[in-house]
């Protein structure tokens, strides 16, 4: 290395160790002459340097944008020209050196941030998040093949394949390329699993990793936040995995009255299965998230859990809590039946939200809203009768700062389950009402269908078969073409019509789509012998 181009780096690393940014970046203006110094562009450290500074000024949070549209669009205009210069040196420093896994890692960290950004609630619009993703992945498999045990890439890919990817499948008009929804299912679901197995080697080559050995400890200590988030994920992805945790149909058509009392109800050992892998992955994850003098084995896991540390406190116990409600579910048969077991999940489930709820969020995230727990508690008190608790839980966690229009869908159609069964039916159809105007709203089959069965409770049963019908709809066009939860209500409004032969024609078919719900055979039986 010449001295030119070490005192060069000597200059840019005190630039760098002071987070001057800007006075990396404006010593090498214009940028467009910086390929025509062949000293530096033949010089991938100094480059790698120059990149991660355009990288740090690239980087663009929701609360930098401005409001107004002109400044909105210079300033992210001028974002995209940092992303541009990152990419590009970064680029450079691959085809000086292909073979160096570290400088595929970081261009393939551009892609990952502009990732991150394009799919954070208020972030920027102005990407291709497909085109993001697909060079990603394409750039982060090079640098994995050079050096398989790169915990940060593999958490990283594990991260986009089990969260980002499977919901642009399934809800992104970008991916409209697929079929049906059926389709679009599969590959999903395809994709989280390549993300758990990536996941799974981010977590074994991390434990694997010998803390009595000098280099072993050194990349053991600079991948454990990396570790530590995989574990966090995983938690998540199992989660995902789980087929039906909710179904809103089993309370507003009142299944569980038709569910006898002798009778054994269907669990799914799959979900089972995934749902103990997640509780054993967030188990895992807040033990390694807590300083050693917290930690005090698992049976205070509320304790280890409440810790701030790479995920906030909040999310760990909110998590424990979702997953262990998850649990309550599937050993109820989807909710048919309460069983000792099952009973005793949501016991530990109520324990965890309602921790969460009482716990600090982080100064970073002080004014985060908590919503989406109270929902999630609210869900519990709905499957114990407790509907008035249930709709008090989500009104007190909302702040009054947020308008209906700007309360995420499935909270509503919580709420408004809540008062529905509460016989609060006006006010469940306005929240409804909000529901269906909401842009954000990927389930407007529900909306229709939970309006429906209102309008059913009120006996107004040809306003109830228009939004039964109006569901269908909404849901043939994400690909959802057979329901069974819609079908029953349609024979519900079907037999209080006076067309029995129809209401046990919509129960059959129902009923071939779901073998497990025990409730259809005996409401068949029932409104059989009353034709009769």
């Amino acid at each position: 290395m010449t001295q030119t181009i070490q005192t060069l780096l000597e200059q840019l690393r005190r630039l760098q160790s002071n987070n001057d940014w800007q006075g990396i970046y404006h010593k090498f203006q214009p940028m467009a002459e910086l390929q025509q110094n062949d000293l530096i562009w033949n010089s991938p450290e100094v480059l790698s340097v120059i990149g991660f500074a355009c990288a740090k000024l690239a980087e663009t949070s929701p609360q930098e944008i401005p409001r107004d549209r002109r400044a909105k669009n210079d300033f992210l205009k001028q974002q995209t020209g940092y992303r541009e210069s990152a990419e590009r040196i970064r680029k450079r420093c691959i085809e000086i050196e292909p073979e160096n896994a570290g400088y595929q890692s970081v261009l393939a960290y551009t892609y990952y941030q502009n990732i991150t950004e394009l799919t954070q609630q208020g972030g920027r619009r102005d990407g291709n998040l497909r085109e993001e993703i697909e060079n990603f992945i394409t750039v982060v498999d090079k640098a994995l093949k050079l050096n398989p045990k790169r915990v940060n890439d593999l958490y990283r890919k594990g991260r986009i394949l089990t969260d980002v990817l499977p919901n642009q499948i399934l809800w992104s008009r970008s991916y409209e390329d697929y079929e049906d929804f059926a389709e679009k299912l599969k590959q999903a679901n395809e994709k989280r699993e390549e993300g758990i197995q990536t996941l799974l080697s981010a977590k074994e080559i991390w434990e694997n990793l010998n803390p009595n050995e000098h280099n072993e400890e050194f990349w053991r200590k600079r991948y454990r936040k990396d570790y530590i988030r995989s574990l966090y994920r995983l938690s998540q992805a199992y989660y995902d995995k789980i087929k039906e945790d909710w179904d809103e149909s089993v309370f507003v058509l009142n299944l569980r009255d038709d569910t006898p009392a002798g009778q054994q109800v269907a669990i799914d050992h799959a979900d089972k299965e995934n749902i103990e892998q997640a509780i054993q992955m967030i188990r895992e994850c807040c033990q390694a998230d807590c300083p050693n003098h917290i930690q005090a084995g698992s049976s205070n896991l509320e304790r280890t859990a409440a810790h701030p540390g790479e995920n906030e406190g909040v999310d760990k116990l909110y998590s424990i809590g979702k997953f262990f409600f998850a649990k309550y579910w599937i050993l109820s048969g989807n909710g048919l039946k309460e069983t000792t077991d099952a009973i005793q999940a949501r016991e530990i489930a109520e324990r965890y939200l309602q921790a969460a709820l009482t716990c600090q969020y982080s100064p970073q995230r002080a004014n985060q809203h908590k919503a989406f727990i109270a929902e999630r508690l609210a869900r519990s008190f709905i499957s114990k009768g407790e509907y008035d608790q249930a709709t008090s839980i989500i009104a007190e966690n909302t702040p009054t700062r947020m308008s209906m229009k700007n309360v995420q869908p499935y909270i509503l159609h919580t709420s408004a389950l809540a008062l529905l069964k509460a016989g609060r039916i006006e006010l469940a159809q306005k929240i409804l009402n909000s529901a269906a105007k909401s842009n954000s709203n990927k389930e407007l089959w529900l909306t229709h269908f939970l309006t429906g069965c209102t309008h059913l409770e009120g006996d107004r049963i040809e306003d109830a078969q228009k939004q039964f019908d109006i569901a269908q709809q909404k849901a043939e066009q994400v690909g959802k073409k057979t329901i069974d939860s819609l079908l029953i209500a349609k024979a519900f409004a079907a037999y209080k019509s006076g067309n029995v032969s129809g209401a046990l024609q919509f129960l059959r078919e129902a009923g071939r789509l779901n073998p497990n719900r025990v409730a259809i055979g005996e409401r068949i039986k029932r409104w059989q012998q009353n034709e009769n």
